[in-house]
Parts: C-alpha cells; sequence; structure tokens
C-alpha cells in the first residue's frame, strides 16, 4: 500500500514538473473575447455567424504572424495591447480587400496609419443607448437601432452618406445625437469600420434591438469568412501549468502533497525485509539445557548434586581414563596423579568435588568437555 502511494507521489511530481515547464497556460484577458461566455464577451456573436455559414477562425497568434482569409472580415475587438507591430499587416490586409472592424478606442498613431492624411475622428465618451443606422452597406441585413450600454462615439466633420467617399474618408454608419457609434472608410480595396464600443456585439447585448442584425452586416455576405483576433485576449499568464492556476487551487494541490509525503515517511519506518512465515525457535537442547539449569536452581542444594551425578561419573571415568586410574581410585589418588601432568588442578578439583552450585555445575561440564577432546590428552 505504502509503496503504491509512493509511486503515485513520484508520477504526480514527474506531472507537475512537466506541466509547470510544459505549454504555457493562458488566460481570457480583458472584454470582447470569441472565447468569453460571459455577458461581456462575444462567443454568442462567433456562433451567430457561424450559424449563418460564416466560416469562424479564432487567431492565438499575432495578426502579423496569421494566414488572414480574402475576401473575408477580421474582428479586432477592444485590444488590450497597442496595434503598432499589427497596424502594416492590417493595412495591407485592407489593401487587398478585406474587412476589418476596430472597437474601442484606438490611438491616434493607428488611425493615421489606416486612414491615411487628413482629418481624423475624434473618440469621445458619450452615454450609451440606442444610436440609428446611418450610410447602408450593401449586406444581408439592415440594422436600423443598435444599443449599446458603454459610453463612447465619435466626431467627425465628413457628411453623413456622402457618395462617392474619397479613400480614407469616413463615413457615419451607425450614429445618433451623442456622436457617431460606427464610421465606415474605404481603404484600399478593402473596408475599415471603426465601433466607438464593442458592446453592441457582447452577449448581453446581441438580443437586443437590431444588434444581430448589425452584426451580420458587419461580417459580410453569408459565407465569408470571419477572424477574430485573439492574441491580445489570451495573455500568458505570470505562470504557466499548475502555475497557471487560481492561488486556492495551487495552495490545495501543495498541501494534498505535502500530506502525502509526510504520511509515506511515517510509514517509512516500517519498511526491511520480508516477515518470516514462522517465527524462528530456539533449538531444542538450549531450550533442554535451560530447563534443566531452571530446574535445578530452583531445588535445594543437593538436588544439584542429584543432578549432575550422571554428568560427574562419566567425567570422573573419563579422568581416569586420561591418568591411567583404575576406575575405583580415590579422589586423593586422582589429585596424587594429576600432580605429575599438565592437567590443570582446577579441572581436576571440579570432577571429584561435589558440584553444590551452578557454578559448579559449569566448571565441571567445561572439565568433562575439555578431557573429551580427541587427541589433546593421551
Amino acid at each position: 500500500m505504502v509503496i503504491a502511494a509512493g509511486a503515485v507521489v513520484v508520477e504526480f511530481a514527474l506531472s507537475l514538473v512537466g506541466s509547470v515547464y510544459g505549454t504555457p497556460s493562458r488566460l481570457i484577458v480583458g472584454p470582447a473575447s470569441s472565447f468569453d461566455t460571459s455577458s461581456r464577451g462575444v462567443s454568442a456573436l462567433a456562433q451567430l455567424l457561424a450559424g449563418r455559414r460564416h466560416p469562424i477562425r479564432q487567431l492565438n497568434v499575432p495578426v502579423r504572424s496569421a494566414s488572414l482569409p480574402l475576401p473575408g472580415t477580421l474582428f479586432v475587438l477592444d485590444p488590450q495591447a497597442t496595434l503598432t507591430n499589427e497596424l502594416p499587416a492590417i493595412d495591407r490586409y485592407l489593401a487587398a480587400g478585406g474587412s476589418v472592424v476596430l472597437a474601442g478606442r484606438p490611438a491616434v498613431g493607428t488611425l493615421r496609419v489606416l486612414l491615411g492624411r487628413g482629418p481624423l475622428p475624434l473618440w469621445q465618451a458619450a452615454t450609451p443607448g440606442p444610436s440609428r443606422a446611418g450610410a447602408p452597406v450593401p449586406q444581408n441585413y439592415a440594422a436600423r437601432t443598435v444599443i449599446s450600454n458603454t459610453g463612447g462615439s465619435w466626431r467627425t466633420t465628413t457628411t453623413t452618406g456622402v457618395a462617392g467617399p474619397k479613400p480614407g474618408q469616413v463615413r457615419t454608419l451607425v450614429g445618433g445625437t451623442r456622436g457617431a457609434l460606427a464610421l465606415i472608410a474605404d481603404v484600399g480595396r478593402g473596408r475599415l469600420v471603426l465601433l466607438a464600443s464593442s458592446s453592441p456585439l457582447d452577449n448581453g447585448l446581441l438580443a437586443r434591438g437590431d444588434d444581430a442584425a448589425f452584426a451580420l452586416d458587419l461580417a459580410g455576405p453569408a459565407g465569408t469568412a470571419v477572424a477574430f483576433d485573439e492574441y491580445d485576449h489570451l495573455q500568458t499568464s505570470s505562470g504557466s501549468g499548475i502555475a497557471g492556476l487560481p492561488g486556492h487551487w495551487q495552495a490545495g494541490l501543495l498541501l494534498a502533497l505535502v500530506a502525502v509525503v509526510v504520511w509515506i515517511l511515517s510509514a517509512a519506518r516500517r519498511f526491511g525485509p520480508p516477515v518470516r512465515a514462522s517465527r524462528e525457535l530456539i533449538p531444542p537442547r538450549i531450550a533442554h539445557v535451560d530447563a534443566v539449569a531452571a530446574l535445578l536452581a530452583s531445588g535445594p542444594p543437593g538436588r544439584v548434586a542429584a543432578g549432575a551425578a550422571p554428568l560427574r561419573k562419566a567425567a570422573r571415568e573419563q579422568l581416569c581414563h586420561v591418568l591411567r586410574a583404575p576406575r575405583d581410585a580415590t579422589d586423593s589418588e586422582l589429585l596424587t596423579r594429576a600432580a605429575t601432568t599438565p592437567l590443570p588442578s582446577e579441572l581436576v578439583r571440579s570432577i571429584v568435588a561435589e558440584p553444590r552450585s551452578e557454578q559448579d555445575l559449569l566448571a565441571l561440564g567445561r572439565a568433562y568437555a575439555t578431557l573429551t577432546q580427541r587427541g589433546r590428552w593421551s
């Protein structure tokens, strides 16, 4: 069980490293993203256009690196960064005949690059509300009333609906007393629409008024390819992989990992060799000797001598054999003979003396073992 848990932890750690150093995670940043299903997103617009047979492309690379469809319409809605690096590509796309819908408050430099010389429209704050269609566009649907909920409008000196406008000259596409909500200008062979606010295309307002019809007007005829610039709306998060998750998710994963590691460390002391199938028993002779010694030690002194009698008899016979003495030799005779031999006197005394304690028994056993060693005594 513990080994399996350790394997899971190792695999999780490897996955964690791979995810952190793998593909960076990305977050939806800012409003008007076609991936965003909230009220400020435009995912409903993408679905609406797809239902009208518009091929949809959501660009997650810079416009300058993307292959834009021709003919087609590029929606650049509330970009979160400046378009300085993308302007040449957008300008080339307009010159080639593409349509661009730019929503938000662009910089003056952006308008100058796209519209060229001449007076530029001025973005200004305005109260939200309905706007009316100005210059008609040759599309499948005609929008009459467009509703916005964020304040922004264009102020321009050009005349609404002037026939045969000059290249780069802007006309009011949708406007009212507060100013123009949308401007349109011919740039090269293409068409540029400037939206003061992207709110008419938001999920929360697309079904109100003629906002849906207005969005279809902007996309072009049915079947026209549509691309959404999502590169700025999918900015790389501060971390990557798991590091890009919300803070409370990261804290939860870290606590879970620490808990598992602590549990494994607490169980690590049980690691070791496998448990034997059966308990290793003490050899029977050792058990018998211990039992006899315990029995003798628990009795009176006379029991020790009686229990050691067979051992003492065997030891005495072996001593008589070594000393070449008769078996019925007395203790004094054995001691006298042993004095003329290399035998230790303590060995002879432990045999001829009657044992009265455990120490005496041990000495008697050692003496008998010494005398029975082959080749030591002749």
